[in-house]
């Protein structure tokens, strides 16, 4: 397991890097279609997937991904929306419209939450969310550590120190 993840992660820096001359604003779909495979392929292992039931899995998961894409995309849309002098009733229409997007979401969960329990046992649908948690966590670590190196804040040293959790007291 532990193999798999450090070249998902290797991969995943090159896909990256490959995409550093790519406006950030629009991401490069070549990268995201990457992205999501690595996905899927960390998703499966932490699942414990059977074989039968990965190729379920990525048919039902690749709609559900599509599903949220879209209520994503509107979601950005309103914020864009909010960036050139908004007004009250601007602000008033984006954030019903984010609630209900919101809603619709919890609704997609749930809908797909009864259609892996078609083949997926209880246990393999919360290690997916779970998975998906901890894949979320690492592309945030990534893009906070390749914003540091870009901005040229990159720490030297080991790297093992986390500002603000106490682990770098001076004069003992």
């Amino acid at each position: 397991m532990k193999k798999f993840f450090l070249l998902f992660v290797t991969l995943l820096l090159a896909a990256v890097a490959a995409n550093a001359e790519c406006p950030q604003d629009k991401p490069d779909p070549k990268m995201l279609k990457e992205i999501q495979e690595y996905k899927i392929k960390f998703l499966a292992q932490e699942m414990e997937l059977k074989p039968d039931q990965k190729e379920q899995f990525v048919t039902v998961y690749q709609k559900l991904s599509a599903e949220k894409q879209s209520n994503f995309e509107r979601m950005r849309a309103l914020e864009a929306k909010l960036r050139n002098n908004p007004s009250e009733a601007d602000y008033k229409a984006a954030t019903e419209a984010m609630a209900d997007i919101r809603v619709k979401d919890a609704a997609l969960e749930k809908k797909y939450d009864a259609e892996f329990a078609k083949f997926l046992s209880s246990k393999q649908i919360y290690k997916m969310k779970e998975g998906e948690e901890k894949f979320r966590r690492k592309m945030m670590d990534m893009h906070h550590k390749r914003k540091q190196e870009k901005n040229g804040h990159a720490k030297s040293g080991s790297g093992k120190g986390t500002p603000g959790k106490g682990n770098g007291a001076k004069g003992k």
